[in-house]
């Protein structure tokens, strides 16, 4: 992994080979190491790695496919992500989907507005639900923070009698005829599915956004690394932060400030990087970001997958509102 950075930072005209010859000469490789670990800082290497990559749905270091419903539009539509381009393979109006305005409680009939990932196909046992059906993970980790209650919402079909008792909204699910659930279940088979759903905007974003996300990201982690409590604290949102214990900002800092107080060496490695745009009523700018987290220190060890919800602020600043 290592070696492929070193690279792939060459290749995009970031480091000359003969600098990091010089940098390992005179400060060994550990000066290599922080180098490249500073460039992975820079917004404008992020931009110059994105490049004309297709980003309007989100950043991805994995294929997927994401499915879009607006419900304002009724209109239900799946795109595919491969390597930084965007294809759609699925488009379809007059979907059914529950009330406006975002979910909050469990009866409300409305559908989420949000991101979501989509299960795999299961037989719900009632012939209401037509032949099959896909279960959203709503609620997600950011609306239990925001206290919102409810679930089982799906992609399903239709009565295979024939008969809806609603002909104008479900009671918070997204429903297909069921000829265009099939097509759907044969478009994303084997692929690792989302569900974005958005209220009345299309939510999209852009390369800017992306490469001050993937920057900040990686300046969050440095100063997670280095102990710089101060530089770490400032990526949090003091007012809106919950961890995913609901712990507020307030205890999370005193916890971490004892933490960073140790001054323990760490190590800690990120892969599998997914940035998501988060559809929400107020339209801002929230993003999902996950990862694989390698992290390493004497006394704890870590490998699994992370997430965090962010947002961009009126300053462009990355703000991170709920971590798990």
């Amino acid at each position: 992994m290592f070696r492929f950075l070193v690279i792939f930072l060459i290749s995009l005209g970031f480091l000359k080979a003969s600098d990091l010859v010089q940098i390992y000469l005179n400060q060994g490789l550990e000066a290599v190491g922080e180098t490249i670990e500073k460039e992975l800082t820079q917004k404008d290497f992020w931009l110059k790695e994105i490049g004309d990559k297709n980003v309007s749905l989100g950043y991805y270091d994995q294929n997927v496919a994401i499915v879009v419903t607006n419900k304002s539009e009724k209109t239900f539509k799946v795109f595919f992500y491969d390597n930084g381009k965007v294809t759609q393979k699925f488009d379809q109006k007059g979907v059914l989907t529950g009330l406006m305005g975002d979910k909050e409680i469990e009866g409300d009939l409305k559908t989420p507005i949000g991101f979501y990932e989509l299960g795999k196909k299961f037989y719900p046992g009632d012939p209401y639900y037509g032949p099959f059906a896909f279960a959203t993970t709503y609620p997600n980790l950011l609306d239990k923070l925001q206290g919102k209650t409810g679930g089982g919402i799906w992609i399903h079909g239709y009565p295979l009698d024939g008969t809806r008792l609603d002909d104008l909204k479900t009671e918070g699910c997204i429903a297909l005829y069921n000829n265009l659930l099939e097509d759907f279940s044969k478009i994303i088979q084997d692929q690792k599915v989302f569900a974005l759903t958005e209220e009345k905007n299309k939510v999209t974003t852009n390369a800017d956004e992306i490469a001050s996300l993937l920057s900040s990201l990686f300046a969050w982690k440095k100063s997670w690394t280095q102990s710089d409590i101060k530089t770490y604290l400032e990526f949090y949102d003091e007012k809106d932060f919950r961890r995913f214990d609901k712990m507020k900002f307030e205890k999370f800092a005193e916890m971490k400030t004892t933490i960073f107080s140790r001054k323990e060496e760490k190590s800690i490695k990120f892969s599998n990087i997914s940035i998501s745009p988060y559809p929400n009523i107020k339209d801002e700018k929230i993003f999902r970001i996950t990862f694989y987290e390698d992290y390493y220190t004497t006394n704890y060890q870590f490998k699994g997958d992370k997430l965090l919800y962010v947002k961009l602020n009126e300053k462009g600043q990355m703000k991170i509102l709920a971590e798990q």
